[in-house]
């Protein structure tokens, strides 16, 4: 009867056997703990303190790009204990650990010998890292950076570690290794959703750096961040992204462990998207689209902005049926056998939900804010809602107040995101959100480029550049498009001979101009 009860108070999300499962897992690490402490064990453990770090990879283009992994070693429980991997990790792009407190050698290792294993004299690079409130008090440390052009350290012990071998990756120039993927991809089943709920280390083994996208990144067209909720992942947008005008928007993805702290979340997302330091976007400004917790995770994040010039800006919010005042649910929760930390974010009571409209919203932002009301219960228990948050959680007065629209549809929580006229309005705001580059800018661009082979005196930017920008380029230098921005001049001076080439872009057209001075065949 016991258990029943706890079904009926915990939020409908739990209900099931992942829950009890989790339960018993919990308690195996825990006594694991006990016995015999290690870092790695710690990690697992629900209530424990964890940090996000992530830096970048420099200098490192002469290894062996194909196998590197980043190692945070730890000598607090054992000499050379492995804490955290990232099989994902590749010179000149971020890698992403989730460590509990403590004080780590960040190792980075290439496989040079290509015999399947990194060892320690494999070692390319590395560093100390100290992890822990002082740090970082909202437990996201970024800028840990690696310069693997600065002799190595020396590896305690012996170190055997399997290479992580992953088929069918794209590869990208400007994301890092695993970046893009499709819906369909196994990184976003319910499965791994499950997985982040609960076990929020075993995710970011798998999904360490919480951004995802579908295609190589192209500059000119507006960023669209998807942010899921509780439970869910980038494909419970599929339907919406379906939609999207592909030549004109960029979608983007926020998949974080639903199961962690809206707080730490909220500043993951902020240093991810908005701190202009990761992802800079200059002139750009981007198109957030929230569901559920989702919203709650955006909006605290906004709170974060710092005036700094270099920050991202968002011109359009669109928060989907999510619960600004809380769940009753969640409130219930934090008196069950395992408590996740975002419950306890969630609850109508905490800290989180108290302080979550602290400061207002940019003012060259507009809120959208959509709910959902479509209850398909047969027998209506307390307060409307949409079957999962109540319609009073959806709309309180604060984010009444700030909201620019509000709309409901009559839907359910999550049925809301299939709906075509849901899914009609959403399109509609999105495209409402324009570009900075004119139209006869984009239409040469939108033309891509030459689709020649290249020799291997062209480096694989020189070559993105020339296979996907050249009718935009040659549109530059004809004259049939005014420069609007800076580089723009300095690209025409450069290609004129009055300056010196300065980046890739220079190099890249002086290079293949020499080599292609006749292109009316090409175009």
């Amino acid at each position: 009867m016991k258990n029943a009860v706890l079904l009926l108070v915990l939020p409908a999300v739990v209900v099931g056997c992942a829950y009890m499962t989790n339960v018993s897992r919990q308690a195996d690490y825990a006594a694991k703990q006990a016995a015999a402490p290690q870092q790695r064990v710690y990690k697992h453990l629900i209530e424990g303190d964890k940090y996000f770090i992530f830096g970048k990879l420099e200098n490192g283009d002469h290894l062996h790009q194909e196998a590197m992994a980043v190692i945070a070693v730890s000598n607090l429980y054992q000499v050379g204990e492995i804490v955290d991997v990232n099989h994902f990790s590749r010179a000149d792009s971020y890698f992403g650990l989730n460590l509990p407190e403590g004080n780590y050698w960040l190792l980075v290792v290439s496989d040079l010998n290509r015999d399947g294993f990194y060892d320690e004299t494999e070692v390319v690079g590395g560093r100390r890292l100290s992890v822990g409130p002082q740090e970082a008090p909202d437990k996201v440390l970024g800028e840990c950076d690696i310069d693997l052009s600065v002799k190595p350290p020396r590896c305690q012990g012996t170190l055997r570690l399997p290479v992580r071998k992953e088929t069918g990756l794209a590869e990208s120039l400007f994301y890092p290794k695993g970046t893009i993927r499709t819906l369909a991809d196994e990184i976003f089943s319910p499965s791994m959703a499950t997985l982040g709920m609960y076990e929020p280390a075993a995710f970011l083994e798998e999904a360490p750096m919480m951004f995802y996208a579908l295609e190589e990144d192209l500059g000119y067209k507006v960023p669209v961040v998807f942010v899921h909720g509780i439970g869910g992942s980038a494909r419970d947008f599929t339907e919406i992204v379906a939609h999207l005008d592909r030549s004109r928007y960029r979608p983007w993805f926020f998949y974080y462990p639903s199961g962690e702290s809206l707080k730490q979340l909220s500043e993951m997302f902020y240093k991810l998207f908005l701190s202009g330091k990761v992802i800079p976007l200059e002139d750009m400004r981007m198109v957030i689209v929230a569901h559920s917790m989702g919203g709650l995770v955006v909006r605290d994040a906004l709170n974060r902005y710092t005036g700094n010039k270099r920050e991202n800006h968002v011109a359009r919010l669109i928060t989907i049926a999510s619960p600004f005042g809380g769940h009753p649910g969640a409130s219930n929760a934090v008196h069950a056998p395992m408590v996740l930390p975002s419950w306890r974010d969630l609850s109508a009571e905490s800290e989180f939900i108290r302080r979550l409209h602290r400061r207002p919203l940019p003012k060259d932002l507009q809120y959208q804010l959509l709910y959902t009301y479509g209850n398909v219960r047969t027998i209506k228990l307390g307060e409307n809602s949409d079957g999962v948050v109540p319609l009073s959680s959806q709309l309180p007065p604060e984010a009444q107040t700030e909201a620019a629209v509000q709309f409901g549809f009559n839907d359910t929580h999550t049925g809301v995101l299939k709906n075509p006229e849901a899914i009609q309005w959403i399109i509609k705001s999105i495209e409402e959100v324009k570009t900075p580059y004119p139209e006869d800018h984009l239409r040469e661009i939108m033309k891509g480029g030459y689709q020649v082979e290249l020799g291997k005196d062209y480096t694989p930017m020189e070559k993105y550049i020339i296979h996907s920008l050249s009718h935009y380029i040659e549109a530059l230098v004809s004259g049939t498009i005014a420069p609007i921005h800076p580089l723009q001049v300095h690209f025409l001076q450069a290609v004129r001979g009055e300056k010196t080439p300065n980046n890739d872009a220079e190099r890249a057209w002086i290079k293949f101009t020499k080599e292609y001075p006749d292109r009316s065949l090409l175009r």
